[in-house]
């Protein structure tokens, strides 16, 4: 029966959901909720996937990433994931079904650790240590086994019987080494295998081919005599498959199937030469050229005429194709006459191939230019390899240097121009030479300039001394470089300052989006409508470095921002007017007033201890000017009374609300007395001026008095309240008996 297989629209969604985990921890950490949302996302669609195909596998192959055998969508950004699976020594990740939640967690939180796990090796026993089991790194599965195989642990080898004798031990040991050996061969160098192979590790490939055919010779009578007569076996199947391939396979494999062959025969080229100095002898060492040439020939010339079929391809990027592929120029003259054969067939016109002999012919002139770099090198007593590394290592610096000759040689007539030109050259070597050495010294560099750029400027003009140069023309030189030098060290200070300041390297390897975003602080509005271009960026998949989109995208997501949060205002405000609002801070519900009021009565009932309550209530209100409809309500003015009274009391006593109506102070330890003069004392603080209510002012008129516990009088919590309000109705009514008669 055969296995269901993953959908292609589910493998497209694990691979973005991982790639967006993936760059949302690198941006904001693994704690942000961004990077835990995109944790739950993943473990969402990864589990959705592995109901269906079990492990799911994510790889990393010629930088490019795959799923199974999906390539990621080319959309998706993964340039940051590239350069972390390559520092830490990835290759690919399996997940296997019945993966829970927390390991996928511990797994994220190991994988995105470079500073603690800096090697897969590290995530590894870091998993292991972890019991993370459902998801691998680095993990391969073997698969194919056939109906006669059966799978030997490695283990099994130590396990011998005691009683066996050595030889025999020795001899079993080899003759199940041989069955292994022959069963991976088979595996990988299987005519059904060896393309899945070729394609998916091509270097790989050819030390199979290396190690297998060392151990047949070392098996053998002959010795090392037959050395490369399996490879040159193998190498027969592999191009019978290459050739199957290149009939059957669709256009766009082709450029794939051509870069793994070219490495395939470029590794195994470099192993035998390796393996020759180490003594081993291959007879057919032609033989094996000539099947790797055919194998890659065969892929090139195939690739070389689809590319010319579709018409659309220039000569000079069929060149570059070309070049791209065999970069050594030995290999790309052999080529030449095959490639004229084919494309003249392909209809290409003898003018158009002799454009793309010249295209091609630029390699064979840097092979000429390397020739004559090593000569010339002999000639002046320079070894040709140093001359030329030094070459690649400051091309800038060796062009300037054979210019100059050039022109000293043309101008070596006039005495002016020279002398210009070789100011010109010591200030602009004499620089560069003299940051290089302050910036050994560190910090402390820049103080030294000065000596140093006079000290680098004496030895260039030194070595200039030495040349076949008029001493006239050297004093000239010397003179205005004194002159210059001032001019020259205020240049070399803005440099040094401009090299030491760490933004200045750090923003080469950034994006513009990255620098904004840098801008930003966390919390504030730039950052979160930077946020919001970030993900419109990574949906849309825009250049992070393209200027104008990056600016269109902040001003949509500054619009759309802008707009998020007056809808939000407007939805506050609403709901702010729809719920009732709550109390002050400090100030008790009717509930827990009663309950601090029994408490105190059983305290006094108890110990005889006094307290006493002040009972306020709202009488009058007269705002000052006049207010909308609707724009103060009760509640609003009551809050701003309980506001103010709960910062007028001491820190001991208690502040509450028996209803819409009465307000109440409780004063523990307190006699009657004493509380009538801190009655007085709030009342003055309250009348003192208008309330602001809602930005209105508003005179408030208050009746208060003061009921003392008295348990003769009031023993119950339901006696004292009923006792206090009444003494509360009496006074209001007299203040409304004044207030009439005045």
């Amino acid at each position: 029966m055969t296995k269901s297989k993953i959908k292609k629209q589910t493998v497209d969604k694990i691979g973005r959901t991982f790639a967006l985990l993936f760059n949302r921890e690198a941006m904001y950490g693994i704690d942000h909720p961004f990077t835990t949302q995109s944790v739950a996302d993943f473990y969402k669609t990864i589990t959705k996937g592995l109901n269906t195909f079990s492990p799911i596998v994510l790889i990393m192959h010629r930088d490019q990433f795959f799923i199974e055998e999906e390539p990621l969508d080319p959309r998706i950004n993964v340039s940051k994931m590239l350069i972390h699976f390559k520092n830490t020594g990835l290759k690919s990740i399996s997940f296997e079904k019945g993966m829970k939640n927390n390991e996928l967690k511990v797994f994220v939180e190991v994988f995105t650790n470079i500073n603690k796990y800096s090697t897969a090796d590290r995530m590894k026993k870091a998993l292991s240590g972890n019991s993370v089991n459902k998801v691998k790194i680095n993990h391969v599965f073997f698969k194919k086994v056939t109906a006669d195989d059966a799978v030997v642990s490695k283990d099994k080898l130590k396990d011998m019987p005691e009683g066996t004798p050595k030889a025999s031990q020795i001899a079993m040991k080899k003759e199940l080494m041989d069955m292994m050996v022959g069963s991976i061969v088979m595996e990988e160098l299987g005519k059904s295998f060896s393309m899945k192979n070729l394609m998916d590790n091509p270097t790989g490939l050819s030390k199979t081919l290396i190690d297998t055919d060392l151990s047949a010779s070392k098996g053998s009578d002959e010795g090392k005599g037959k050395s490369g007569s399996m490879i040159v076996e193998q190498l027969s199947t592999i191009r019978e498959e290459v050739d199957k391939a290149v009939s059957d396979t669709g256009k766009e494999s082709l450029p794939e199937l051509a870069e793994a062959v070219f490495d395939m025969k470029k590794d195994l080229l470099k192993q035998i030469e390796a393996q020759k100095a180490m003594g081993v002898i291959y007879e057919n060492e032609g033989m094996i050229r000539n099947e790797t040439d055919a194998i890659t020939d065969r892929v090139l010339i195939q690739l070389v005429r689809e590319e010319y079929k579709k018409g659309k391809i220039s000569v000079q990027r069929l060149g570059q194709i070309i070049r791209r592929l065999v970069p050594e120029p030995g290999e790309l003259r052999r080529l030449l006459p095959k490639l004229k054969e084919a494309l003249i067939e392909e209809g290409m016109s003898l003018p158009e191939f002799a454009q793309l002999a010249q295209e091609l012919g630029k390699e064979l002139q840097s092979e000429e230019l390397a020739q004559a770099l090593q000569k010339s090198s002999e000639e002046i007593g320079v070894d040709g390899e140093d001359l030329i590394r030094e070459i690649l290592i400051n091309p800038t610096g060796a062009a300037e240097l054979i210019y100059l000759a050039s022109e000293i040689r043309q101008e070596a007539g006039d005495e002016k121009v020279l002398s210009d030109l070789l100011v010109d050259y010591v200030e602009r070597i004499g620089s560069k030479m003299a940051l290089d050495t302050a910036e050994q010294k560190g910090e402390e560099g820049g103080k030294h300039l000065k000596e140093v750029i006079s000290k680098v400027e004496s030895e260039l003009v030194n070595s200039l001394k030495q040349k076949d140069i008029d001493t006239d023309v050297i004093s000239t030189v010397e003179k205005r470089l004194k002159e210059r030098m001032e001019e020259c060290f205020s240049k070399l200070q803005s440099d040094w300052v401009l090299r030491n300041d760490s933004s200045s390297d750090s923003v080469k390897d950034k994006t513009i989006l990255s620098i904004f975003e840098e801008g930003g602080e966390e919390g504030d509005e730039l950052r979160t409508i930077l946020e919001k271009v970030r993900t419109s960026v990574q949906r849309k998949s825009i250049d992070e470095n393209d200027f104008q989109q990056i600016l269109n995208e902040i001003s949509k997501s500054k619009l759309d921002h802008a707009k998020e949060k007056q809808e939000k205002v407007n939805q506050q405000k609403e709901q702010k007017k729809k719920e009732k609002p709550g109390l002050p801070k400090g100030v008790l519900n009717r509930k827990s007033t009663l309950y601090f009021i029994e408490k105190e009565i059983s305290r006094s009932a108890r110990y005889g201890t006094p307290f006493s309550a002040i009972l306020l209530s709202i009488i009058k209100v007269t705002p000052e000017k006049p207010i909308p409809k609707g724009s103060v309500k009760r509640d609003d003015i009551i809050n701003a009374v309980l506001e103010n009274i709960a910062r007028a009391v001491r820190n001991t006593d208690v502040v509450g609300l028996l209803d819409q109506k009465k307000i109440v102070a409780l004063l523990p330890m307190t006699e009657k007395m004493e509380s009538k003069l801190a009655m007085r004392r709030i009342m003055k603080i309250l009348q003192a001026g208008p309330f602001i209510i809602n930005d209105i002012p508003m005179a408030v008129k208050l009746a208060g008095m003061v009921t003392a516990y008295n348990r003769d009088r009031a023993p119950t919590l339901k006696s004292f309240i009923k006792t206090a309000e009444n003494e509360l109705y009496d006074m209001i009514n007299r203040l409304k008996n004044v207030q009439t008669l005045y």
